[in-house]
């Protein structure tokens, strides 16, 4: 079997990319119910501390992935490859969509504070939780669009 160049591995890489990176959204989002269900953001002991520390340890990851497209451990011409000029586009529209989704997050809490207590702790949470969310969907949709429109 012939052994696969460097464009097609650059290609097969970012089409699993693009679905990677919405099954970790998907599953962020999803932990936040365990996080919030099981009290994290309300207690101040050492669990909760551990919970909240292994979210923000989650979240900084997620950030990294979206900054360098998750493309570290490969070689320089496949790392190139896979940032392309379209990458590098929806990288930007992802990010600009995660900053509008945390303005609009901290804008509500801040309506949402006037007839109910939110706690420093609780509003953090949410702005950096969908302000990586947000943006890793987005990217996501916009690669995997990108091949389906190839």
């Amino acid at each position: 079997m012939k052994p696969m160049g460097k464009v097609e591995k650059a290609e097969r890489l970012s089409k699993a990319r693009a679905r990677i990176f919405a099954v970790l959204a998907v599953l962020f989002l999803a932990l936040q119910s365990a996080y919030i269900s099981n009290g994290a953001l309300e207690g101040a002991g050492r669990v909760s501390h551990l919970k909240i520390g292994a979210w923000a340890v989650n979240a900084i990851v997620l950030l990294a992935l979206l900054a360098t497209g998750g493309g570290l451990v490969r070689g320089r011409d496949v790392r190139d490859l896979l940032n392309d000029e379209t990458t590098q586009d929806h990288r930007r529209r992802a990010l600009n969509w995660g900053y509008w989704t945390m303005a609009v997050v901290a804008f509500g809490l801040y309506g949402v504070s006037l007839f109910e207590t939110v706690t420093t702790r609780e509003a953090l949470h949410m702005v950096i939780t969908l302000g990586v969310a947000v943006p890793l969907l987005v990217f996501s949709f916009l690669e995997r669009r990108a091949y389906r429109d190839a």
